[in-house]
């Protein structure tokens, strides 16, 4: 999910470090109180589009 916005908003250069920002977020997310997968998979989306201005 992460790589497809990315992608599809940013360029190449930018959508990597959006990509290699996610996966640390998410690593982050699944560290703190347990919730589903997917409220990790949400949480962490935001985090990184709200970091690189993506709306």
């Amino acid at each position: 999910m992460i790589r497809r916005v990315g992608r599809n908003r940013l360029s190449a250069e930018v959508a990597s470090e959006f990509e290699r920002t996610g996966n640390q977020y998410r690593i982050d997310e699944r560290l703190g109180e347990c919730e589903p997968f997917h409220q990790v998979v949400v949480h962490t989306l935001e985090r990184t589009m709200r970091r690189f201005g993506v709306e």
